[in-house]
């Protein structure tokens, strides 16, 4: 009896101190990735994907959302779906190669299954332990919240509020920046040299824009011909920030 109790104390103090352990960043992605409908699964998807998240915790809950919603997809659901696929591959992590190959073999979408191969051929799913359908309580999550993950997953250490730079990372779009950190003081745009470049195929980072947050620093989105989306790729945190252009 006393080497039980002992094991439990064990297990409630390993726990513990997992909590915390997910930051407002990833609270924010588990929350839209399980409350959200098609458009809040792809915008958590594209920013876990251009982010470079490795988070178990999050990846887990990437993996049983798509687990759960790919045998009854529909073609409205698939481009959110291939995100997904592409967020699970990106992040080179193992565990997932099997969640990949099932749908990937399966009798779905055949946009959804190429995208789904796609990302498992990054993986290499040999040696590493496969997540397990069902390890991840979606319908817990979608009433409480992130705390409410599996054993392995811990509470999250904030609530979003009063954020600063530092939960900014590259790859973040300027929505997302938004919606953590609230509107800047100030912004100015402007072009880049590749925005007359003739060999610039990809319309890649036509023009930038820099958020200026007083007293906080300054964040720089860059913008494409071909996305909706601008994505953070350089954040200076400055306490001397004016605020102003």
């Amino acid at each position: 009896m006393k080497r039980l109790i002992a094991a439990l104390v064990l297990g409630l103090g390993f726990i513990a101190a997992q909590a915390g352990d997910i930051d407002v960043v990833d609270k924010r992605y588990i929350d839209q990735l399980v409350r959200g409908g098609n458009v809040s699964i792809k915008q958590a998807a594209q920013s876990i994907f251009n982010t470079g998240e490795r988070d178990v915790e999050v990846l887990d809950v990437v993996a049983e959302v798509l687990l759960q919603r790919y045998p009854i997809a529909g073609t409205s659901d698939i481009d959110a779906l291939a995100w997904v696929c592409r967020a699970l591959g990106n992040s080179q992590n193992g565990r997932y190669a099997s969640v990949l190959k099932e749908v990937a073999d399966s009798d779905r979408h055949r946009k959804l299954r190429k995208y789904a191969k796609k990302a498992w051929k990054q993986l290499d799913g040999s040696s590493a332990e496969q997540y397990v359908k069902g390890s991840i309580d979606i319908a817990s999550l979608r009433k409480s919240g992130a705390q409410a993950t599996a054993p392995t997953a811990s509470v999250a250490k904030n609530s979003g509020a009063d954020q600063g730079l530092d939960v900014i990372v590259p790859g973040m779009s300027m929505q997302e920046v938004y919606d953590l950190i609230g509107h800047p003081t100030a912004t100015t745009t402007h072009q880049t040299g590749k925005a007359w470049n003739p060999f610039n195929y990809g319309a890649k980072d036509l023009a930038r824009t820099v958020l200026l947050y007083k007293g906080q620093g300054r964040i720089e989105c860059s913008h494409d011909g071909y996305s909706s989306a601008s994505r953070v790729v350089e954040i200076i945190i400055n306490p001397d920030e004016t605020g102003y252009p």
